[in-house]
């Protein structure tokens, strides 16, 4: 780091040290370290580039209040699969396989009954504050899982 600092002392061939910066390895190491700090910003709580999938699906949500949202595009914390417990093990239930969910509130957690295509149906667990996003006629959703009654997949 010295040499950084001393190099204006032999380009000028002097044998003092003068204590001037040379301009071209600072900028250089300027311009290193905002690269590398390129694209940490993140676009928490937008509907960008991040936040879409490589699948569009179509859901009816009922929240508590008995609202009907018809939404497109939904999506879970930015993937098609839906996080949940079964058990001790952890899942990612495929929403191409599930026909209808209904959540329940549970103390700390909220149970997923999932009717799947082939109508079978089987409970899940998920996190209260699992976040499903998507898009209406008239503008972003954004619900808690413990604020959904019903998800419905058209």
């Amino acid at each position: 780091m010295k040499r950084l600092f001393e190099y204006n002392r032999i380009a000028a061939g002097s044998g003092h040290r003068s204590g001037a910066i040379s301009a071209g390895p600072a900028m250089l190491a300027l311009f290193l370290l905002a690269f590398f700090c390129l694209g940490m910003g993140g676009t928490s709580g937008t509907f960008g580039p991040a936040a879409e999938t490589d699948r569009f699906f179509r859901a009816v949500v009922v929240d508590r209040s008995d609202t009907r949202h018809e939404v497109q595009g939904i999506f879970v914390q930015g993937s098609t699969y839906l996080p949940a417990r079964t058990g001790s093990a952890e899942a990612e239930v495929d929403f191409g396989k599930i026909q209808s969910a209904r959540f329940y509130v549970q103390d700390d957690r909220v149970l997923a009954r999932v009717t799947l295509v082939n109508q079978e149906e089987m409970d899940f667990y998920i996190q209260p504050r699992t976040t499903f996003e998507g898009k209406t006629d008239w503008g972003n959703v954004t619900f808690r899982a413990d604020e959904i009654k019903e998800i419905s997949f058209k």
